[in-house]
């Protein structure tokens, strides 16, 4: 078992401590979480978390995939390898906005004119051909001078990508900052 005392109260409500299994990825091609062989706190196989990931910081480079991308794509494969299902829905808003643009919008206005594709592109297909809903915060958009036309197709816009967090916190999802 584990030895970490000022957590042990963590038993009590229906965690495991365990490690991951060698289930199925979440997002096929994306790559295995770390930490495979420690014991870490999973919820409980056969549950289902709710989860709202709002994605609203800058990009670190225009020419990478954005880190919270990246951060929520790993943690659906863990919950996917525990066998935890995770419902969850994706809110972009602020400065990461940009990230949801179509290739030849993203490279006129954020990246460099040689960039193919907005690197972000083939993450958000990923996400929405698993179930996973892309919404874009309409006020973001409008506050960097965006047009929802630019906006790589499937995502879907919101009027207010903090009232479609009170309003999905209504009916059990945690909001996870990315």
């Amino acid at each position: 078992m584990h030895n970490y005392p000022s957590s042990q109260w963590l038993d009590s409500l229906g965690l495991i401590r365990g490690k991951p299994g060698n289930a199925e990825l979440a997002i096929p091609g994306s790559p295995r979480p770390v930490g495979q062989a420690v014991d870490q706190w999973l919820p409980a196989p056969g549950e289902t978390c709710h989860g709202l990931f709002q994605i609203s910081s800058a990009a670190d480079a225009p020419d990478r995939v954005h880190g919270g991308v990246m951060r929520l794509v790993r943690t659906l494969n863990l919950m996917s390898q525990a066998e935890v299902a995770c419902r969850a829905v994706v809110v972009v808003a602020g400065p990461a906005t940009p990230c949801v643009l179509k290739s030849a919008a993203y490279r006129e206005r954020i990246a460099e004119p040689s960039l193919e594709e907005n690197p972000n592109a083939p993450w958000w297909n990923a996400l929405r051909q698993q179930g996973v809903p892309v919404l874009v915060c309409l006020q973001a958009l409008a506050a960097q001078g965006l047009s929802l036309e630019e906006v790589e197709a499937g995502i879907e816009p919101v009027q207010s990508g903090l009232s479609a967090a009170l309003a999905l916190g209504r009916h059990g999802f945690v909001t996870l900052s990315l």
